[in-house]
């Protein structure tokens, strides 16, 4: 992807339930965790009575116990089996101590297993490639073909100035099982973070592919079992349902050529 080196790719969410198995197994061999660094929550979540936290981050484990005693020996019904989630914040802090490929190779490898969602991100911390208003350009003036069928926009500003605090774009439903998702990554951090300004790179744009259910579980393949980089993936995914266009006078727009920018990324892959 030429030389430019400010790209880089990284699984962003990731959510799975694992059937016929323990919660000791599921936090010390396959999280890689020992059992002492997770604490129990006040409640469950997503119909499950139990819930339990990463003390080193934003992991959550969550099933329905048999008995009222927490511990790794805890037995678990077996028919709703246990959910994991870690938040694009939790891959992060998974990420600084193991890794989450590693993570899906082991759970790969499970009989019954379930890929609820994952979360592919590429940012672009220069925007020389990816950048914000260059997308958001082409999108209002229509130099762009998608497979799909709609697209939306939200913004936030400062009550005060009109400053804005966060720009998205959405391909595709959020209620789908397939969408992306593109925003000025440098104004989300400065609006939710607490670190000094001057640390966050000034022209951040990021964009992710959400994944869920059936899509979830075929991503996971191709990058298991298909021994593929996460951003061949990501990027044979954009080909496939997306594409940004240099305009022509061509009254057929499937015809027009590809944006520069757009080609660069998209450069040998596969849809």
């Amino acid at each position: 992807m030429s030389s430019y080196q400010g790209l880089e790719v990284i699984i962003d969410w990731l959510e799975f339930t694992v059937l016929d198995t323990t919660l000791k197994d599921v936090i010390d061999k396959f999280l890689n965790i020992p059992f002492a660094h997770f604490s129990p929550l006040a409640k469950g979540r997503f119909g499950y009575h139990n819930q339990l936290k990463w003390k080193g981050g934003h992991v959550y484990i969550m099933f329905t116990a048999i008995g009222e005693e927490i511990s790794e020996n805890t037995r678990i019904k077996q028919e709703t089996g246990i959910h994991v989630m870690i938040t694009g914040q939790g891959c992060r802090q998974y990420s600084s101590e193991l890794s989450l490929e590693t993570l899906l190779r082991r759970l790969s490898a499970l009989p019954r297993v379930n890929f609820s969602r994952i979360d592919l991100a590429i940012d672009d911390y220069e925007s020389k490639i990816l950048n914000y208003d260059t997308i958001h350009e082409a999108a209002l003036a229509g130099y762009f073909t998608s497979r799909w069928s709609k697209w939306d926009e939200i913004n936030s500003r400062q009550t005060s100035n009109g400053h804005f605090l966060g720009r998205t774009m959405y391909f595709g439903s959020q209620n789908s099982d397939l969408f992306c998702r593109i925003y000025d990554k440098s104004l989300e951090r400065k609006a939710k973070s607490e670190e000094n300004p001057e640390n966050i790179p000034k022209k951040w744009t990021r964009l992710e592919l959400v994944y869920r259910k059936d899509r979830a579980k075929k991503v996971v393949e191709h990058l298991i079992k298909g021994k593929k980089p996460l951003g061949h993936v990501l990027r044979g995914t954009l080909k496939q349902y997306l594409r940004f266009l240099k305009p022509s006078t061509d009254q057929n727009k499937s015809r027009w050529p590809s944006a520069g920018w757009w080609e660069l990324l998209l450069s040998d892959v596969e849809s």
